[in-house]
Parts: structure tokens; sequence; C-alpha cells
């Protein structure tokens, strides 16, 4: 059997910050991404497509989410292409409670599939496959902290009922020895499976890994949209692969274009930060539908930019929307002290000192600032801003959440 795994598609996002035309094509960026997925599926003669988890964006939803929902499960369809779906976190199914998951309402009205691990008592499992021609696939779904223990009973389960060449999804990713939520700190977990299955597909991490590094058995594409812009669109895939030949295939996504500038500069005046700042901008391309990101670089000081300004100014150049940040290193004179000019410096050395957000702190600062500028346009979701700088601080060795 020929699939396209992918994960991540947190169907029904919308950003609570920018311009209403920004949140709007924010919103359709999702679903045109998992669009793009189910023409690469059919393109490369994939019988189903597996999603490992984080099919929508949050565990409620909206009529116009699910209406585009269910639009592209019925061109699956019409392309005969099989849907496979796992929770994740974002949209969790909690037990006794499966009447409120709107991924179990689209499976009940045909429109997916849905593996699962029905939990009995005294700590037993009911696993609940879906097979595709030959090829039977297991959902062992969200874990969390406990998906290594997952892994271990799923491989008795399989040495005691002789499964051979099956299909795993768990929504987990690589977490290279670190203990964070949902991700796998033992990769043994991993090895004690290989033997049953013909693919293992990951999720939750929303960038490109592999396990092992040498003939890997287990795969997390990646996110094909950007969940936060801090994401590396290079490691974001959808993957080919075929059970019967072994045969293993990627496919690059592509996210709106980001684009990721940074600007040194010595200027000392606003002016002339001004004149400077559009210089740079000169040397651009941008178009109305990019978004830009800028890091402002210096050893200046006693003066800084305003950094509302640039962002206006990158829209004026035609961008979709701008993010600017201040990058600096404060160097301190014999005294002991600098001199501080903005309330933001004095939150930055504070949150300097604290154990993990240290080392964070101007990431820290600056998503707070947004925070506060959602509540007081009354916006009042604002978890996709507090993500953005989590995704900060798993972005070096894993990726987000």
């Amino acid at each position: 059997m020929k699939f396209l795994h992918c994960s991540d598609l947190h169907l029904g996002k919308r950003p609570c910050y920018g311009s209403e035309e920004f949140k709007n094509k924010r919103f359709n960026d999702y679903f045109d991404a998992f669009e793009r997925i189910i023409e690469q599926a059919r393109e490369n003669g994939a019988q189903g497509i597996l999603v490992a988890g984080d099919f929508f964006d949050k565990k409620e939803t909206h009529p116009n989410i699910l209406k585009n929902t269910e639009n592209l499960l019925l061109k699956c369809i019409d392309y005969k292409i099989k849907v496979i779906v796992i929770e994740g976190n974002h949209d969790l199914i909690y037990k006794n409670k499966e009447s409120e998951s709107w991924i179990v309402y689209l499976e009940n009205e045909n429109l997916l599939q849905r593996p699962y691990i029905k939990y009995l008592e005294n700590n037993q499992r009911e696993y609940h496959s879906v097979k595709i021609g030959d090829t039977e696939i297991f959902g062992l779904g969200y874990p969390g902290a406990i998906v290594s223990d997952e892994l271990e009973l799923f491989a008795d389960y399989c040495t005691e009922n002789k499964i051979k060449n099956c299909v795993i999804l768990v929504h987990t990713a690589l977490g290279n020895n670190e203990f964070i939520g949902g991700f796998l700190k033992d990769k043994s977990a991993l090895d004690k499976v290989k033997d049953f299955a013909a693919y293992i597909g990951g999720g939750h991490g929303h960038k490109f890994d592999s396990y092992p590094e040498t003939e890997p058995f287990f795969y997390v594409p990646g996110s094909p949209e950007y969940y936060d812009l801090n994401e590396d669109n290079s490691k974001k895939k959808a993957i080919f692969f075929d059970t019967s030949t072994k045969e293993i295939n990627f496919i690059q996504q592509n996210p709106r274009n980001c684009i990721k500038k940074t600007f040194s500069y010595e200027s000392v005046n606003p002016q002339q930060f001004k004149d400077d700042f559009d210089d740079f901008l000169s040397s651009v391309d941008i178009s109305g539908e990019d978004i830009v990101i800028v890091e402002l670089k210096s050893d200046q000081y006693n003066f800084i930019p305003d950094m509302n300004w640039c962002e206006k100014r990158i829209i004026e150049k035609g961008a979709l929307y701008a993010q600017v940040k201040l990058k600096r290193d404060f160097s301190f004179s014999s005294s002991g002290s600098v001199s501080r000019n903005s309330e933001e410096e004095i939150e930055i050395e504070q949150i300097k000192k604290w154990n993990i957000w240290g080392k964070f702190a101007e990431e820290t600062v600056k998503t707070l600032s947004e925070m506060k500028k959602s509540i007081n346009e009354g916006q009042n979701d604002i978890s996709s801003i507090f993500d953005s700088v989590l995704n900060i601080m798993l972005e070096g060795p894993i990726g987000i959440v």
C-alpha cells in the first residue's frame, strides 16, 4: 500500500494579531496546506493519507472550519484516497467523551477513519485498528508523558498477537534526551516496536525528524504550514512510503513566504535610523503576500529604535504582515551599570535572571508586549502568541509542540 504521512495540520488556526486581511489569509493557509497534501497524494498514487495528530487546531470548532474540512475530505473520497487520523494534544479525545470530538463526528460521517485505543480496567488496552488493503494501521493517539510506556505496552500486544508489518501512528516526536511534555526522551521505546512495523509515523514536533540516523523507521514530517513564524520552512515535509517496496520519498512543503532578515544599524538618533532602515528595505523584495520578520542588531545603547514604526514601514512597503524584534547585548561600564532607557530593556534584564526563561528574555518580553496589545484590542484568545515563545524555546533541539 502507498501512503502519504503528514501531521499537525492545525485546521482552523487563526492569529489573534495583525490586520483582518492577515488573519483571514492565515486562516485559509492551513486549509490550503492540507489541500496541497491531498493533491500530492493523488499525484504520487497514494491510497491513503495518514494524519499523525493535531488535525484541528482546537478541540472546539466553528461551522466554517467544519465545512472547509468536510469539503476537503469529500475531495479525498472523489480521489479514492482514504484519510486516517489520530488525535493530537490540540484535538485530544477524552475517555467517555468521544461524542464531543469533531474527529469522531467526521468518522461517523464516513469522511475519515480513526485507529484508537480503548482504555480498560487494570491498565488493559483494547486496540482498534484500521485496515486498508493488506495493511493494518494502529493509532496510539497522544500519550503525553507516558508515550514510552504506551509504546512498550503495544510491543507486548504485538508479540502476543503476532502482529507484523503494521503501520503505527503516534503523536510524539524526538525529545533528544530532554523531558518535554509529549516528546520521547528515551528512544529505546521505539526500538521495541520496530520489528512489528513497516512504518512508524510521528507528529507533535513541527519540523522534520527521523530515527535512527541510518536506516530510519520512525519519521516526523513537521507541520506543512507555519504554526509559528519562527519555524524553519526547509524542515517541513510530507512523507510518501510504500509498505510493499519500503520506498520512502520526501515531499517538501511550501508554507506562506516568510522573509527573515537582520538589519545591523549604527544610527544614534531617530531620523538617521529611519533613513538607514528605508535604505535597508529598498533592498528587500516584498510582495503583498509576504510575511517579513526583521531582527535589529546594534551595539548602540543610547538609542532604541521605534519598532512599531519599523513594522508599519514594512507594511507600507507592501508586506502582508511585519514583525520586528531588537537584539542587543548589554555591556556594562566600569561602575557596573548600564543606561537603560526603556521599560522593555528593564524587563529583559530581570527575565535574564530567571532559570529557564532567562535564555529567551528578549523573545519573552516581545511576546508579553504582543499579549498586552491583543488584550487591549479586545482579543481574549492569546494562546497562539504564548505558543510562539514556547516554540522559540523548543525550536533549537526539537521544534514546537
